[in-house]
């Protein structure tokens, strides 16, 4: 075991590169909490920096793949790193949609369920960031970071489930329906991708403890 945290120290800056790269799942949700409480105009600038944030959040990305591809010798296997910076990319990809939805559709002022999906995305960002860092030394307490990261899932599926009862009992037009209904489902979508990210860690830490 010690031979291994030597390669992981030494050789290479994997897990300082995962931990850069998680950085930003922070950024973008804080950002889209910003988002849900601002006025339209407002909004629109703060989806500019989303999509900055998601820029950096790709570069960070590809910076990981490369740091990967070019070392004969990793901490992890290298499929599931790989694996694993893919569904980091993944919930910043969908922090950002939901965020584009809702400046794309013209989302006015939004229910406090909304917030309350809006917070849990915060909540999920910053046990994923803790879950990254804890991988140097696979910490026991990592398994903290996934379990709360499922329970907030789990909330969030009630509230979205709320929401969509809600939907439909307003007296919206079609069109606000179905805008609506899609930016529901891009927030359900981002805290889904959370808990990919989750069993990405789990799974990993079980190979490696």
């Amino acid at each position: 075991m010690s031979s291994f945290f030597g390669r992981f120290s030494g050789q290479h800056e994997v897990q300082a590169l995962l931990n850069k790269q998680a950085s930003h799942l922070v950024r973008a949700a804080k950002t889209l909490a910003k988002m849900v409480s601002a006025d339209s105009k407002s909004r629109a600038d703060l989806n500019v920096t989303l999509h900055q944030i998601e820029n950096e959040a790709d570069v960070a990305s590809h910076q990981v793949l490369k740091e990967v591809g070019s070392r004969f010798v990793l901490p992890y296997d290298r499929g599931d790193l790989i694996h694993l910076t893919s569904e980091i990319d993944d919930c910043v990809d969908a922090i950002d949609e939901a965020g584009d939805n809702l400046v794309l559709y013209r989302i006015g002022e939004v229910s406090p369920k909304v917030h309350e999906i809006t917070d849990i995305i915060v909540q999920c960002a910053e046990h994923a960031v803790v879950a990254v860092a804890k991988l140097k030394k696979i910490e026991p307490s990592i398994r903290t970071e996934w379990l709360n990261i499922n329970n907030l899932e789990n909330r969030a599926d009630a509230l979205y489930r709320e929401l969509i009862v809600d939907l439909f009992a307003s007296d919206r037009t079609p069109k606000e329906l179905i805008a609506s209904k899609i930016t529901l489902d891009s927030f359900e979508a981002a805290v889904d991708s959370f808990e990919e990210l989750a069993a990405a860690v789990e799974l990993l830490t079980l190979k490696e403890s």
